[in-house]
């Protein structure tokens, strides 16, 4: 009589599993039910920023923008407690927070385990920071395409009867009927004040659905270019209490660029900095040559901005000013693209804001 052969598959060791969770690209975290980590592979390392030794046994709040971190802790002891799951077994978009405080778009499946008598949840998570920026693309195109078809339907019939209103009222202005009523000077002096606004803002949108491409591009310095920016500055923030820095590379770096654009695409990155200061900070701006791409970053220390608000900043018409357009991110964008670089928003709410320029260094 034979023995059957016995086809048992042995089981991979504890060692073995480690190696494997280790070399996964996705970070891996588990959490007891005491909302300290416990486990955290190399990808999770890399991905926040924090060493193995440096986050095992603490809070994982630290990975957790605020203030999704208390929530996150109600789910943990909602689950100890009364045993129903709501997030268990699914995958949802949330966002992680870097060792340095910047935040990040990220997908995440958690699971559930329950060994000697304690609780333990794992969370594998994605960074979709690419995949966003690809949405944040296609949905950038596609508004512009549908701006872009607005614009030449309506925007002739607009501008005409602009320029005759604005006309008409520039000569009632010098009317000499109305020198002695400074009340109706002033409400004429509104109505002239909008129909520049109303031009103004034609005008961006022609430049944010047309290619703004250039016939004025040389090779010129881009220090030159950031220079001549804090020139027009400088005189605006004398009596604020507003430090505006720089610190631009002793490097020679040319790139191949139409001057005026790229003083328009960084003045408006200062503003924007110099705005986001309630009363008093630092706005700093700095230069760096890294092999065949220039790089350009606009820093301040203002509050940051919500990680909501930042998958949204470069979309058309979105802007968080009482009087803002919602154009000024976008134009930028669409110039700095004309130019073969890239323009991108690193923000954190306890560390400011940083918009970064790389272009490619002219041949």
């Amino acid at each position: 009589m034979s023995i059957p052969e016995d086809k048992t598959v042995e089981l991979p060791s504890e060692a073995i599993i480690r190696d494997i969770l280790a070399s996964v690209t996705d970070a891996v975290i588990t959490v007891d039910e005491n909302h300290n980590v416990v486990y955290c592979n190399q990808s999770a390392e890399k991905m926040f920023g924090w060493r193995r030794d440096e986050i095992t046994g603490r809070d994982v709040s630290p990975l957790i923008p605020d203030p999704h971190h208390d929530m996150h802790r109600q789910y943990v002891q909602r689950y100890v407690d009364t045993g129903i799951a709501r997030v268990i077994g699914e995958a949802r978009e949330c966002r992680g927070q870097r060792k340095d405080g910047t935040t990040f778009p990220v997908e995440i499946s958690y699971s559930l385990s329950r060994t000697g008598g304690h609780l333990f949840f794992t969370a594998v998570i994605r960074d979709i920071t690419q995949r966003k920026e690809m949405e944040r693309e296609v949905r950038f195109m596609e508004t512009l395409a549908d701006v872009g078809k607005a614009v030449a339907h309506i925007g002739h019939e607009i501008r005409k009867p602009l320029v005759l209103i604005g006309g008409f009222a520039g000569q009632v202005e010098r009317c000499d009927s109305l020198r002695a009523s400074e009340k109706d000077r002033r409400k004429l002096r509104i109505i002239m004040d909008e129909i520049k606004r109303l031009e103004t803002l034609l005008s961006s949108i022609r430049v944010l659905t047309r290619p703004p491409s250039s016939s004025h591009k040389s090779s010129l310095s881009l220090n030159a270019i950031v220079e001549s920016t804090l020139e027009l500055l400088t005189p605006m923030l004398k009596d604020r209490k507003i430090q505006l820095k720089k610190d631009l590379s002793a490097d020679r770096i040319m790139v191949h660029g139409d001057p005026n654009q790229l003083e328009q695409v960084f003045l408006n990155l200062l503003d924007n900095a110099i705005g986001a200061l309630r009363h008093s900070g630092t706005v700093t701006i700095s230069s760096v040559r890294e092999k065949d791409t220039a790089r350009v970053v606009v820093e301040d220390d203002g509050p940051g901005i919500p990680g909501e608000l930042q998958e949204k900043i470069f979309d058309p018409f979105f802007t968080t000013k009482p009087d803002g357009t919602g154009l000024g991110l976008p134009i930028c964008r669409n110039i700095i693209r004309d130019h073969g670089g890239t323009l991108t928003l690193h923000s954190s709410t306890s560390r400011g804001t940083r918009f970064i320029v790389e272009l490619p260094l002219s041949p």
